[in-house]
């Protein structure tokens, strides 16, 4: 079997909802933080997250293929970041980025961040995400709220926009204005 359809039934993508993973250094230091965040995103309709702590099949231990392979068909994933970020978090933000998902980066703000951290969302700031700073938990779910239904409405308009576009191609085979 292709290893790209295997992976996709494995750790399949959500018919009823947009799957939004979870992602961070789990050194305990961002627990309320992943939390709240896996709150917010439950709280927006159609979303639904993805976070070991709830989520990890039972009796699998800690799984770079499991984690891969969420974030890789997940619509979306959120990392918090308060300092150093480990492997399987670049790892995971490479898979979800190789997906297709739409990818936020929500950063404590009263953490310093290593350089290569710094470097990293400077880096995804120029090409990638925009990113947000947030001070608290209910500043952190405000903009976890907001990113996703900015996000679920220009996917609906895009829709719009691209059926548009096909309706004039089909109005001027028929002959219509």
């Amino acid at each position: 079997m292709d290893e790209e359809l295997k992976q996709e039934i494995l750790y399949g993508r959500d018919h009823d909802r947009a799957r939004v993973f979870i992602s961070s250094r789990m050194n305990k230091t961002l627990d309320n933080e992943r939390r709240a965040a896996a709150d917010a995103v439950d709280r927006v309709s159609g979303h639904k997250a993805w976070w070991w702590e709830q989520d990890a099949p039972i009796g699998v231990l800690h799984s770079w293929n499991e984690c891969i392979g969420f974030a890789r068909t997940s619509t979306g994933l959120i990392l918090l970041v308060a300092g150093e970020l480990s492997a399987i978090v670049y790892a995971e933000y490479q898979a979800a980025r190789d997906g297709g998902a739409d990818r936020y980066i929500l950063v404590r703000e009263t953490d310093d961040l290593p350089p290569e951290v710094a470097g990293f969302i400077k880096e995804q700031q120029k090409t990638e995400a925009v990113t947000r700073n947030f001070r608290n938990i209910d500043e952190l779910q405000t903009h976890i709220h907001q990113a996703l239904t900015r996000s679920l409405v220009r996917a609906l308009n895009e829709q719009v926009v691209a059926r548009r576009g096909a309706g004039r191609r089909t109005s001027k085979r028929f002959g219509r204005r």
